[in-house]
């Protein structure tokens, strides 16, 4: 499964994963990203960690920005 990290700002990071069938909960940990850093989107739309994402869906992470 193909998988885009970005942090919205045109740095993507393309990564991929060995699985068929993946929660966006499984894919954070997968990735090392806390939930409380990411955003996951499918197909363009923001899911919830408990989504199932598949190999035919379009995933991107979304990494928050923090400062101050």
């Amino acid at each position: 499964m193909k998988i885009i990290v970005t942090d919205g700002m045109g740095n993507d990071e393309e990564k991929e994963i060995n699985s068929e069938k993946i929660t966006g909960k499984e894919l954070l940990a997968e990735l090392g990203i806390s939930a409380f850093e990411a955003m996951i989107m499918k197909n363009n739309e923001i899911v919830r960690e408990s989504e199932l994402l598949t190999n035919q869906d379009k995933i991107k992470v979304l990494n928050m920005i923090h400062g101050g």
